[in-house]
């Protein structure tokens, strides 16, 4: 399937800017290197056109049970951020250097959600997994998009996904 559709923009809303709807943090609290998305475009797959991100490196099933990644566990390495915006499904490695980020978090020096979108508004977001055993596990762990989302925008999020093509789409959150 291409793009969104009328149907799937009319379950997911609303657009949210980063932020909205949690209760800890709001837009101005994005910091340097978290606003901007220029120096990632080449790198964020627009997921409407085929299955894998080009950083594309899947889970073995030892490190799925290794870092209980089915469980809703993290493996930042293999970890790729994605978000459905105003057309479509963006994906990004986690791992994917932000030097201008590196300087008020050292400790994270990569990109984050607000990377993929510029800052913009997304309808949802979280991480998702490619394993070597097919499945795709995704999360709706995005502190700026997902962790507010209600169970219908989740449940429209992981048909979209597989109305683009992904196979075998695995929800984690729900195994917390």
């Amino acid at each position: 399937m291409p793009r969104l559709t009328e149907f799937h923009i009319k379950s997911l809303q609303p657009l949210k800017s980063p932020f909205e709807g949690n209760p800890r943090k709001i837009a101005d609290d994005l910091l340097e290197g978290e606003k901007h998305n220029d120096e990632f475009i080449q790198f964020i797959h627009d997921g409407y056109e085929d299955k894998h991100p080009q950083q594309f490196v899947p889970v073995s099933i030892e490190e799925l049970e290794k870092h209980n990644i089915h469980k809703g566990g993290k493996y930042p390495e293999k970890c790729f951020l994605w978000v459905i915006d105003e057309s479509s499904i963006k994906i990004i490695w986690e791992k994917t250097p932000n030097e201008r980020r590196k300087a008020s978090r050292p400790d994270r020096p990569y990109v984050c959600h607000t990377n993929i979108t510029g800052s913009g508004k997304a309808y949802i977001g979280g991480e998702m997994y490619f394993c070597d055993n097919d499945n795709i596990y995704v999360n709706f762990s995005s502190d700026r998009y997902g962790t507010t989302a209600s169970e219908e925008n989740k449940i429209m999020a992981i048909q979209y996904i597989k109305d683009c093509g992904y196979k075998n789409v695995i929800r984690t959150d729900e195994n917390i």
